[in-house]
């Protein structure tokens, strides 16, 4: 098999474009549970299983239904966490206005296209029961190699960056070397479609 077309089953990338040994992984706070739709894990690249290995105290789930998962179940029933849904609508606070009351926040991400994402939400009273959380991207994603349904729509990854530099908002933060790795990621995709297409 030609090595480029090689792959790294831990990232589940081409062996050319694995991303494994740049992970630098870290604790967050707040800390974050990333739903994940079956139809997601089948995609190389996937920035909720990117920000899931950036994390080393996050928590990642697949499936399109969760009243029934013991482990989120177990988180949310946990007095010492605040939990939220990552989740728009008129009820939605801005992450900006959750502050701290000694508890710990988890929030808690579906990494999904919009469609399925209502779906999961929907299924999942589980979910309708938390308060809601949203925010406005303060620029345009640099997800250049996916369409995104919005100007102002974010990756899992750029997403929960954003949530965790609006808590921690310091340049030296440990959360933003897994932008640099997105960026990177991203960068070296498009390089790497660029040659191939030339080719």
């Amino acid at each position: 098999m030609n090595d480029a077309r090689e792959v790294c089953w831990v990232c589940r990338k081409a062996q050319v474009m694995c991303y494994c040994q740049g992970l630098k992984p870290f604790a967050s706070n707040p800390r974050f549970v990333i739903l994940i739709h079956p139809k997601e894990t089948k995609k190389a690249i996937n920035t909720g299983r990117m920000a899931f290995r950036c994390l080393s105290n996050s928590l990642l789930l697949v499936g399109d239904r969760f009243d029934n998962d013991p482990r989120l179940r177990s988180i949310l029933a946990d007095a010492a966490n605040r939990c939220f849904v990552l989740f728009p609508g008129i009820n939605a606070t801005d992450v900006s206005a959750v502050k701290d009351c000694g508890k710990q926040d988890v929030f808690i991400v579906l990494d999904a296209t919009w469609s399925m994402a209502k779906k999961m939400y929907r299924d999942s009273e589980c979910l309708r029961a938390l308060p809601q959380v949203m925010f406005t991207p303060p620029k345009k994603s640099g997800f250049l190699i996916r369409q995104q349904p919005g100007v102002h729509c974010y990756s899992t990854l750029e997403t929960i960056h954003h949530i965790i530099d609006t808590r921690e908002p310091s340049p030296q933060g440990e959360h933003h070397q897994m932008l640099t790795l997105f960026n990177e990621m991203v960068s070296q995709q498009i390089t790497y479609e660029i040659e191939n297409r030339n080719a």
